[in-house]
This record gives structure tokens, sequence and C-alpha cells, in this order.
């Protein structure tokens, strides 16, 4: 069942076109990276979920209660963190949640006294991410979730997104963190001029597309030769249409010092790659 549907959506501002035709879906108990350059239509789509802009025409709809993270969190700075997220609760209804465990979730326990007007960015994106998931929605909308968070907080945030995924929850996630995309999430829609350029599971968006790092990419590419392998900046090959097991024997035939075998990697030679085709 998909959790999340956008069929032919259009947002125009003016004579302005920032979501053009938009259509893909997001299936329920599934983490799913919205990709796109800045003003490809993410956060207008996200916008239109939520219910805080209208369509020019189409529609988007998420299935169930809805929650999420935009730019601005509206906190009031003269509140305690803990004080917000009391709020939080008692506006979706669970006066009855546990306040104290909800911060310890988001590693926010340390500064549950603390006025929001004082807290760093990166406290603020946690405590608005806690805020979102106290009120149980069925499907989470954030746009670049990731900004101002420690590696620690990041992984954190990756944790609890994949729970809320497997409990049955499904996430759409608007971010320019492209690993993090890759560690994340199971989908990805990819998004250009407001229009999609690419959308699938990422395990397939990236099977048979490799990066290699190595300080000797002419010996690489000579042992790739046959296989589509391009130059991806100094010291870096992307390899098409191969199985690993196939590059890994290259490679390893090849002599050559490799640094990273990775898809992960590959995500931004894809997305650029895409995005750059629809211009």
């Amino acid at each position: 069942m998909d959790a999340v549907v956008v069929e032919e959506l259009t947002k125009r501002y003016g004579r302005t076109a920032a979501v053009d035709g938009l259509s893909f879906a997001v299936p329920q108990g599934s983490v799913c990276g919205f990709l796109g350059p800045n003003g490809a239509g993410k956060t207008t789509t996200l916008r239109v979920l939520f219910g805080l802009t209208r369509a020019t025409s189409g529609r988007a709809e998420a299935a169930g209660r809805v929650g999420g993270v935009l730019d601005r969190d509206g906190f009031h700075p003269a509140r305690s963190v803990w004080n917000e997220l009391s709020l939080a609760a008692a506006r979706a209804g669970r006066q009855d949640a546990d306040i104290d465990a909800a911060l310890a979730a988001a590693d926010l326990e340390h500064a549950a006294d603390k006025l929001v007007g004082q807290c760093s960015h990166g406290t603020r994106r946690r405590l608005s991410l806690a805020a979102a998931l106290i009120a149980a929605p069925d499907v989470l909308l954030l746009d670049e979730p990731a900004s101002g968070l420690d590696p620690h907080a990041l992984r954190t945030l990756r944790e609890r997104l994949r729970a809320h995924a497997a409990a049955g929850g499904t996430v759409l996630l608007s971010s320019h963190v492209l690993e993090d995309v890759a560690a994340t999430c199971d989908r990805v829609v990819v998004v250009n001029r407001g229009r999609r350029v690419a959308e699938g599971e990422l395990a397939a968006l990236l099977a048979q597309r490799i990066r290699l790092r190595s300080p000797e990419p002419e010996k690489l590419l000579a042992a790739l030769d046959g296989l589509d392998a391009t130059s991806d900046g100094p010291g870096t090959i992307i390899v098409a249409g191969a199985d690993p097991d196939t590059v890994g024997r290259a490679v390893r035939d090849s002599g050559a010092v490799l640094h990273e075998m990775s898809t992960q990697g590959a995500l931004e030679a894809l997305y650029v790659g895409l995005t750059e085709a629809s211009r």
C-alpha cells in the first residue's frame, strides 16, 4: 500500500512552475529520500503534502496522521525544551505521552530545562523531530532533517527513522546529504525543475554502478577495458553495467592500489548524471 501519493502535481507562482506535473509514490514502511538541486520543487511538494500550500492542479496525499519537520520550527524562544515537547504532545491529543522518555530518545535530556531561544540549530532540529514523533504520525515528512547535526546525532536520526519505518510508518525526507541518504533510505525520488527524473528502490538504482578510488586510476582503467568505466575526477572511476564480483576480479588482477570500492559513493554520480541530463 502506498502511504504517500503524488499525482500530476503542479504548483505555479505566477508564471513560474515550482512543481510541474510531478508524480511518485512512497510505499508504507519505507524511508524514501527526496533528492534534487535547490529550486527543484522539493519543499513546495512537502508543503502541499502538509496542507500548507494549495496545489494549482493534481494531487498530493499522505495516508493517516502526518507529522514532520520543515525549515522553520515555530518554537517560542522563551519556552523550555521540555515545555515545547509537552505542548507538541498535547496538540496531538497525547497528554499521556512520556516527555522525559521522548527527550531521552532524542538525546535531549540534558537540555530539558534550557530555553529554546538559547539552543543551537542542531538542538532545535532534534527537538523538531522529537515533537513530530511524539505525535505518533503514520507519515513523517522531513525537509533537510540532518541540517546542523553532529555525527552522533546523525546516527541517532538514522536509527529513529529506520525504527519508525520498521514499525509500519513511512518517511519522506528531502536532503542534500547524499551519503546520508544512501545510509538511511531504501528508496529515492530524484526531481529537477519540478519534474521527476528517477524513482525506485535505491539498491536497484545503484545496482551495477560502482565507485572506485585509487592513486593508480590509469592502471585500473586499463584493467577495466571492456567495461563501462569512466573517470569521475582525480583518482575516481565509476563503473556501470557490471556486478561487484566482475569489478573486484579486474581490480585484483590489475595489481593497482585500491582505497575504496562502493555503491554508496556512486549515489553522487547517479544524482549528478540524472539531474544534469534533465536540464
